[in-house]
């Protein structure tokens, strides 16, 4: 999972395709699970892991937000590393939770497990990659683009915000209880196909009707 960040003025839900808006981010300005990290703890050395984990008033929250009917645990371990004045992350999100089959319509308890990296950066220098990237869009290139890092705001990063958004980008749109599957109807579409005006035509033709005799 890589987020990527939108230019200002636009928003994650407006993009997201409708199936997918119940699994799109919350809006900004509303954290549920915040987890502010102070970018100079980061170790030199590359030996920086962070624990998160959501309690239970924050997992009561994010199964509401996702509509999930329950979030039984969340949690996640993260590598933070130093690039100058980025930031990398690493690390792999576990949950448990209880979602509805389409299918059935009955509630079925899954685990998830799902690797996470993020790229952070002072403002400038993002706003210096969405430049690039507007350049390279203008141009009509072809070339590959880097991915806009997120931001970081007064020497922070929100490693609580990052494990929901992670979660909810990882939630199957269609869920499915193991071993349900989409029905299918092909004898119905087998029928249809024989009751269209083409098929009727065609046996009248055979039947010498309209047009079928000479």
């Amino acid at each position: 999972m890589a987020r990527k960040p939108l230019p200002k003025g636009k928003n994650r839900r407006d993009e997201a395709p409708e199936a997918l808006r119940r699994a799109a981010p919350p809006p900004a300005g509303l954290p549920i699970m915040p987890r502010v990290y102070d970018v100079g703890d980061i170790r030199d050395d590359g030996g920086t892991f962070v624990d998160v984990k959501a309690n239970e008033a924050e997992c009561a929250a994010i199964a509401e937000a996702y509509h999930l009917p329950a979030l039984a645990a969340l949690s996640a371990r993260y590598n933070l590393r130093k690039h100058g004045k980025r930031v990398s992350l690493t690390g792999t999100l576990k949950a448990h939770l209880t979602q509805d089959c389409v299918v059935t319509m009955e509630p079925f308890e899954s685990e998830v497990s799902e690797p996470v990296e993020m790229e952070y950066a002072p403002e400038h220098l993002v706003a210096e990659v969405w430049e690039r990237i507007a350049k390279a869009e203008a141009s009509g290139t072809n070339a590959p683009v880097e991915d806009p890092p997120d931001v970081i705001v007064e020497d922070k990063i929100d490693l609580g915000a990052l494990t929901v958004e992670a979660l909810a980008l990882s939630l199957d749109p269609y869920p499915k209880k193991p071993g349900v599957e989409f029905e299918t109807h092909e004898e119905e579409d087998e029928t249809s196909l024989d009751d269209s005006p083409f098929a009727v035509l065609a046996r009248l033709r055979a039947q010498g009707g309209p047009e079928g005799k000479a």
